[in-house]
């Protein structure tokens, strides 16, 4: 089969070549290619494998030969659905590869608000004096999405003595309980139709104006606008936000970035070299997988 690797997958192509053996394989970085660009590099590839490259309708549509997609990256959401169902590609994500780095990270979001980091390590280079911070034990942390991440979360907040309460498919507390109680939010759902801006002004007008929103999910799961005014309005204490309406980098006019009580950073929740190895690996084990199930037909 011929194999296109799209983008950086945390492994190397020599890795793939070892692996895979016979196949025709081609790697290049296609980010920033326009499609029509991406469609000529792609050519008659029966297997593209990408990270988190937008996919259009147009480029698997101008793709005859195309049968699978391997994602080495746990959402999909960046691929046109309707044209992959329609085609019948295959397609396989990582899913798992970050659940670690996305809940630790989580929990340095919260000690960096809790106990004020940012702030004591700008004042002590001006003489100013330490500011008072909180301690995360007894405090209630709200997951809403109980997926492997929000589990390893829960798994987390019980180590460090909070109360976690959850939201779930299944769950156990509704949304508005949850935001009513917590004093720390964490998001952790897929975005679908379904959860696109289900974080809005009516939730935000029950928090405790001392809670923090955390999200390390996907960015349109907020209604941003509706953050930034319940922000200004002291709804909420502050936010920790990885992810964003778009994809960082950022121009510097964002408005979310205005925020003094926002602790923004540009999409890390993945990134340690753990997770990245582990991401490219799933990648790859999906096409061998995919190839073996194709030879046994």
């Amino acid at each position: 089969m011929k194999i296109f690797i799209a983008e950086p997958t945390g492994i190397s192509v020599e890795t793939y070549r070892e692996a895979l053996g016979d196949h025709e394989i081609h790697e290049l970085d296609t980010r920033g290619m326009s499609d029509a660009e991406l469609i000529t590099a792609i050519g008659d590839a029966e297997i593209l494998v990408l990270t988190n490259r937008p996919v259009s309708a147009g480029v698997i549509e101008a793709l005859p030969g195309l049968k699978m997609i391997s994602v080495a990256f746990a959402g999909i959401d960046h691929l046109d659905a309707k044209a992959i169902v329609q085609r019948e590609i295959k397609v396989n994500n990582a899913a798992g590869y970050a659940n670690t780095a996305v809940a630790e990270l989580v929990f340095g979001y919260m000690l960096a608000l809790s106990r004020r980091l940012l702030e004591n390590a700008q004042q002590i280079h001006q003489g100013v004096g330490t500011n008072t911070g909180h301690e995360l034990k007894g405090k209630t942390l709200g997951i809403v999405g109980y997926g492997a991440i929000g589990q390893e979360v829960a798994r987390l907040a019980e180590a460090f003595g909070m109360e976690p309460l959850i939201y779930s498919r299944s769950g156990s507390a509704s949304l508005e309980t949850l935001f009513r109680s917590s004093d720390f939010i964490s998001l952790h759902l897929p975005l679908n139709e379904s959860t696109r801006h289900l974080i809005g002004a009516e939730l935000f007008s029950v928090m405790k104006p001392s809670a923090c929103l955390i999200n390390a999910a996907r960015g349109p799961i907020i209604k941003e606008a509706d953050l930034i005014h319940a922000l200004r309005n002291k709804q909420l204490s502050a936010a920790a936000i990885d992810v964003f309406d778009m994809e960082p980098p950022l121009p510097a006019d964002y408005p979310l970035l205005q925020e003094a009580n926002v602790l923004a950073t540009p999409h890390i929740g993945f990134n340690t070299a753990e997770a990245l190895k582990t991401k490219g690996e799933l990648a790859l084990r999906n096409v061998v997988q995919f190839i073996q199930e194709c030879s046994s037909r």
